[in-house]
């Protein structure tokens, strides 16, 4: 055991300017050692809460201190909080600095007063302010921050360079004043540090080129953790005999006589350097955080959020068998498990006596997909009380998928029967025979008639917003499952967070189709009696939904100004990667907690603050086992958390599962209340052994406001197949806790430009050999290294998936090393269009002796041959469904096998984008890279089903002389500055 940890513990620290790099160092390292750590920030608020919400949930104690240090009564308040929560501070380190770069002859009086006051005066009024609590602790310590320019003369450092010696002289005059007091005082010096303030410095790169060169110890930079350990000891009883001293942490530079070089002047150098974020701007910002102020939605037995909260406080029985116009239910469900792709339970969730919005009754829409339907509704609805105007940008984000269309799933039956016809099974057959034999496909299945090219995800979301949002609204389409829409609500809050949209609009849809039903049904996942029992002991296994759900996200300040109904802020959304687990289709409680931790972390909230956590809870009794132990881990190690779920009333509606629930929450708080959880008895037995803080109401309970100082606040979970897990907190707007907001409007900040350069560094392919177009009705199963699949479940996995795998072998050995060693920060993104060859494949098997019933059951032997000889090929091109079919039938799983099979944690989705999903894909992943949430990412574009009907059912005449090729490309993408740092070539620039 380290001798230090601990060595802090019940001291009470002051960090200013603790969300900087070195600030946020520095606090980490108190906290970590035992210390109650109060984080000052002001500028870079949010950046704060991240820190401390990421450390509180890691159970540390680190609190947040708000305020300017260059002002004296945010001084006096910070002060006056500490004090009336401790009674002592026994560390004080003033971090806090403003950067001002310049010349003698070109910085101005203004510039140089601004740098005297953050760097002189705020740490010698914090001490003043300070004074009466650092005597009260009788061994108090305080470290004063300067840099090696207080001693050398460094390029264009001349005012922070003044200011710092005069701190470090400063440190000399308080060490003998305090001391008798028992208060030390030391200044902590450090060389150049690779970090955002350090990288500041006019001609960085050659400047840190020079540093390198004249430290002794390995030729480098100085590391935060480094600079912050000197800190700590400064600020321990190791030190306590040191008072009045600069000590310094730069390698070594001091010992080269004489002042630095300096380096070469460059064009870029002529222009004004940016500012550090530690600089006040003009006007000094406030938070404005994303609200929600708008939504809408369609479930079983809902068509409006105010519907859904009836059935969320009564619990009907919503779980029916479809009627003859979705399908023809006995075609599916023999009442027996043993026959050969069929399933056993007939019931599901249905969208039933659904009613429109009313402007979407006007428009009277005919033959069109049920997701784009649903989607237009709940975008009237949720736009009903919210301004959007025609000048606008608006980003419209959700989560779909191609497996959730009954339209396509149905163009799939007719293209292939149609595909049959045409071929040489129909050689016997006169052309009356060809005709009924179609003509009765196309009566059986009636929605596979229409363009099923507005069936694909793209589409639909497009088609969903035309005539109601602008016309250059931008369009997100992602796939993780059953976490889309909560991936989709972390897009929309990145366009806002940078400035490129007004207004975000994000959800999800799913339709039921019977595929999925069989499929699961094989799985042993759905419940055998026709009830969903979630969080409950006796859960024994889910029910699939209809399901649509959007929300409107603004910017606090840009809703007020609109006048809109703020109905709660999304503090902030975690992403996460499962990686090796049991099974891909297994939930795992560690990136359960990853996510959930990471929202938390986002949010600057505590897990204490969680009031309500709306879980997941499919009624699988492993699912929500691992997930209650992770809610408890988290959320309710020493008290009492709320949880529940609305999969037992609506039942699970899959993409927009999320998103839902995040419509669950708020309708909490706009009512007051907590509906029970229906059909619950009691927890799981593995979770009552270790947990008694897992509360779930049997009846419904009020949620009342508390004190006015603290917001209600819950967590919204969604996780998916492959491990992609997501977490939402959510809390209550009160107005007293954001007064700025209310002052007007302020103007969007404008689209930043990209501040860490993308490169691609590494790349690899894998195609047909001899320049072939496909690999063959039949992919070949082979071997992949690295790799261990048994040959049964690769031939029931989709080849989509499998390329995915050979492409990351493929992969340069240094850029699959870099994976290993920083697995927490890889990402997988990869672009599709539409559906997987092997859900095609499943889709005929399941329907095909629904099509056999449609011909007649007296066919004439052309007709029985005919059938017989089209189910022989699908036959034995598809292996009836397994166990092992849905997960390798879905395309979201494409990504998950690379994380899943090489433990990559950071996150991993697909995107739908048509022809541009490669491209949308690299775009997704900057966003990820660009706010450091990824360190690696690896952006796949893949085109993997080959099959004729596939390619007919898109097109309305296919095209004799196009070829529709198979290949999948992965390329491995980072920053400049980390490809520099990992020594990787760059083969390519990423232009924004």
């Amino acid at each position: 055991m380290n001798p230090v940890n601990g060595e802090l513990e019940g001291r009470v620290a002051l960090v200013t300017g603790g969300a900087g790099g070195v600030g946020s160092a520095v606090v980490e390292l108190l906290a970590r050692r035992g210390a109650v750590v109060y984080l000052n920030c002001f500028h870079s608020f949010q950046r704060g809460k991240e820190i401390a919400g990421r450390l509180s949930a890691e159970g540390l104690d680190v609190r947040l201190a708000r305020g300017s240090v260059a002002k004296d009564e945010h001084v006096e308040r910070i002060m006056g909080q500490i004090g009336e929560a401790e009674g002592r501070l026994d560390i004080l380190v003033n971090n806090a600095a403003l950067g001002i770069f310049g010349t003698a002859a070109g910085i101005s009086e203004d510039e140089l007063d601004r740098a005297l006051a953050t760097n002189l005066k705020a740490p010698l009024r914090c001490v003043q302010r300070a004074r009466p609590l650092l005597a009260a602790s009788g061994q108090a310590s305080v470290v004063n921050v300067s840099s090696v320019g207080a001693r050398s003369v460094l390029k264009d450092y001349l005012a922070i360079g003044v200011t710092k010696a005069a701190l470090e002289a400063m440190t000399r005059y308080l060490a003998v004043e305090l001391g008798p007091a028992g208060i030390r005082v030391n200044t902590a010096s450090g060389g150049l540090l690779d970090t955002a303030g350090g990288r500041m410095f006019p001609g960085y790169a050659d400047f840190a080129s020079m540093m390198r060169d004249r430290t002794p110890l390995g030729r480098r930079l100085g590391e935060v953790d480094e600079f912050a350990e000197l800190v700590a000891f400064l600020a321990s009883s190791r030190s306590r005999w040191i008072t009045g001293q600069t000590v310094s942490a730069d390698g070594g530079v001091d010992l080269m006589c004489g002042d630095l070089p300096e380096p070469p002047r460059t064009v870029q150098d002529v222009a004004p350097p940016p500012v550090p974020e530690s600089t006040p701007p003009a006007e000094p910002d406030t938070e404005d955080p994303i609200v929600v102020v708008g939504m809408g939605m369609a479930v079983p037995g809902a068509s409006s959020p105010e519907e859904f909260w009836d059935v969320l406080v009564d619990g009907p029985n919503l779980f029916t068998e479809a009627t003859p116009d979705r399908w023809v239910t006995a075609a599916f469900t023999p009442n027996r498990t043993d026959v050969p792709d069929k399933g056993s339970q007939p019931v599901s969730g249905l969208i039933t006596g659904f009613r429109p919005h009313p402007r979407l009754a006007a428009e009277a829409p005919a033959d069109t997909d049920f997701s784009t339907l649903w989607l237009r509704h709940s975008l009237y609805q949720a736009l009903e009380h919210t301004s959007v105007g025609a000048d606008d940008r608006v980003a419209f984000c959700v989560g779909l998928t191609a497996d959730g269309s009954q339209h396509l799933s149905e163009a799939q039956v007719v293209a292939a029967v149609r595909e049959a016809l045409d071929g040489p099974h129909a050689q016997g057959m006169t052309g009356e025979e060809k005709h009924q034999v179609e003509q009765r496909v196309l009566a059986r299945f009636p929605r596979g008639t229409g363009d099923a090219a507005r069936s694909l995800p793209h589409a639909i979301a497009s088609d969903a917003i035309a005539g109601i949002l602008p016309g250059d609204s931008a369009v997100h389409v992602v796939d993780t499952a059953c976490s889309s829409s909560l991936y989709a609500l972390d897009r929309g809050i990145r366009e806002l967070d940078s400035g490129r949209c007004d207004v975000a609009v994000c959800g999800g849809s799913a339709v039921m189709q019977v595929t999925y039903m069989v499929a699961f049904a094989k799985m042993g996942g759905l419940s055998p009696t026709g009830e969903v029992r979630s969080l409950d002991e006796g859960a024994n296994g889910v029910l699939f939904a209809d399901g649509a759900g959007l929300v409107v996200l603004k910017k606090l300040s840009r809703a007020l100004a609109d006048g809109d109904t703020v109905l709660g802020i999304v503090r902030g959304v975690g992403l996460s990667a499962d990686g090796k687990g049991k099974a891909i289709n297994a939930p795992a409680t560690t990136g359960q907690v990853m996510a959930a931790r990471r929202a938390l972390a986002k949010a600057g909230t505590s897990p204490r603050d969680i009031d309500l956590v709306i879980a997941h809870a499919t009624g699988t009794p492993t699912g929500d086992t691992a997930e209650l132990l992770g809610i408890a881990e988290v959320y309710a190690p020493d008290r009492p958390v709320t949880v529940v779920s609305n999969k037992s009333v609506i039942g699970h509606t899959g993409w927009p599962a999320g998103v839902v629930s995040l419509i669950h929450l708020l309708l909490c708080l706009r009512h007051d209340r907590i509906p029970p959880q229906h059909r619950f008895e009691r927890l799981p037995a593995r979770v009552t052994e270790q947990t008694t803080n897992i509360e779930v109401p049997r009846r419904t309970t009020d949620w009342r406001r508390g004190a006015r100082d603290r917001a209600r606040t819950g967590a919204v979970a969604a996780f998916g197949f492959g491990g992609t897990n997501a977490t939402a907190v959510v809390s209550e707007y009160l107005p007293e806790l954001h007064p700025r907001a209310s002052e007007g409007p302020r103007a969007t900040a404008p689209v930043a430009v990209r501040s860490r350069p993308l490169v691609i560094v590494g790349w690899s392919a894998c195609e047909p050999d001899d320049g072939a177009a496909s690999f063959g009705a039949v992919y070949p199963v082979h071997p992949i290294d690295g790799v261990a699949l048994p040959p049964p479940m690769m031939r029931r996995i989709d080849r989509a998936q499998l390329l995915a795998l050979e492409c990351m072998v493929r992969l340069p050995a240094p850029v699959r090393k870099l994976c290993e060693t920083h697995r927490d920060t890889t990402g997988v993104l990869f672009g599709v269009t539409g559906q997987t060859g092997a859900m095609h494949g499943a889709q005929l098997r399941v329907h095909f002796d629904d099509v056999r019933a449609a011909v007649g059951g007296n066919p004439t032997p052309a007709v029985a041959d005919f059938l017989d000889r089209m189910w022989s090929e699908v036959a034995g091109t598809w292996p009836a469904i397994s166990p092992d079919t849905q997960p390798g039938v879905m395309p979201n799983v494409i990504a998950s096998r690379i994380a899943n099979h090489f433990d990559l944690r950071g996150l991993n989705l697909v995107v739908d984008a048509g022809t541009a999903a490669l491209l949308e894909s690299f775009e997704t992943a900057a966003r990820f890279l660009e706010e450091g949430d990824l360190d690696l990412a690896l952006v796949g574009g893949m085109s993997a089903n080959p099959y004729p009907a596939w390619v007919r059912s898109l097109r309305e005449k296919p095209s004799g002389d196009s070829v529709d090729a198979e290949g999948a490309y992965l390329f491995a993408v980072t920053s400049a500055e980390k490809a520099e740092e990992w020594s990787l070539p760059v083969l390519a620039h990423i232009e924004p």
